[in-house]
């Protein structure tokens, strides 16, 4: 039973920065730290400042909230298939923690979980053998985009979920805000979603009844490389960020005729009710997320 999940929020974030010190403490003597979380069990690096780790290691859950959320109401609504069977698509992987906690709870029965970095994706790894989730798992090394080709692929030094392709300069309606201009550039294939599943086994690419995907602003182009599968009306979970989208060299209006392409509306959370808009809102609601740090979940469906 999770204790801190039932405390006041007053008490869970005096408890929350008590791991917080923990966190600092540990990283002194150690590189890094096995824990349990509600999601498995993780190995966090500690000789790093990453945002994620820190958030495994002090509240024990990454964005589990909303993977309740969205997969209850999509089950509700008969979008998904019941616990235990289907195969989610996890874009944009990271340390594994949304799939590897989908398969540990019994969301689903397997993963194709696509992660470009060589640090994420051994990390990656690692997470699914501690969980004893190797034969449920499909990982690849490489970056989802909208043809086949060598990416740059910029690191973020303080959080491993911020790396992001560099697929040409930015727009110029883009400021930087974030320093990426200095950040280490590395190089990473990518290649087509639609592609990479012609080389699986047909059965566990025919089961893919979720697409989960959070690659910073580079979805628009995932989303080209995938249109076979999109086409089969599986919801895409996607995170939605203006900044990040016109910083992948995509312009908002790009990425909405892209999105208006394939749905007909987008859904958003708000205290565990889901609202319907039209696909026709979605430019009204990236203005109002700005060009910023501000960004939002939202599940595509094509009804």
């Amino acid at each position: 039973m999770n204790v801190v999940a039932h405390l006041p929020k007053p008490l869970k974030r005096i408890h929350w920065k008590y791991r917080m010190l923990q966190w600092q403490i540990h990283r002194q003597f150690r590189d890094a730290v096995t824990l349990k979380t509600q999601q498995g069990t993780f190995r966090l690096p500690l000789d790093t400042q990453d945002a994620i780790s820190k958030h495994l290691y002090s509240r024990r859950e990454f964005e589990l909230e909303w993977v309740e959320a969205s997969l209850g109401f999509l089950r509700k609504r008969g979008l998904c298939p019941p616990k235990g069977q289907g195969t989610v698509l996890d874009i944009g992987a990271n340390n594994g923690v949304i799939s590897i906690g989908m398969l540990a709870q019994g969301e689903f029965e397997h993963a194709i979980a696509i992660e470009p970095d060589p640090r994420n994706f051994v990390m990656m790894q690692e997470n699914i053998a501690a969980n004893e989730l190797g034969s449920r798992f499909t990982c690849l090394n490489v970056a989802a985009s909208d043809q086949r080709s060598e990416l740059e692929f910029e690191l973020s030094e303080n959080n491993f979920g911020d790396h992001r392709v560099r697929r040409q300069r930015p727009l110029e309606t883009s400021r930087e805000l974030f320093k990426e201009s200095q950040r280490r550039v590395i190089k990473v294939p990518a290649e087509t979603v639609d592609h990479l599943l012609a080389g699986l086994e047909p059965a566990l690419a025919d089961q893919i009844s979720l697409i989960w995907i959070d690659v910073q602003g580079y979805e628009g182009f995932a989303f080209q490389g995938a249109s076979e599968l999109i086409a089969r009306d599986i919801p895409v979970v996607s995170e939605l960020w203006p900044y990040g989208i016109e910083r992948s060299g995509m312009s908002l209006q790009q990425y909405c005729e892209i999105a208006g392409g394939i749905w007909s509306s987008y859904w958003t959370e708000r205290h565990g009710k889901f609202r319907q808009h039209p696909i026709s809102e979605l430019p009204t609601y990236m203005a109002k997320l700005g060009r910023s740090s501000k960004h939002d979940n939202v599940i595509y469906t094509t009804f």
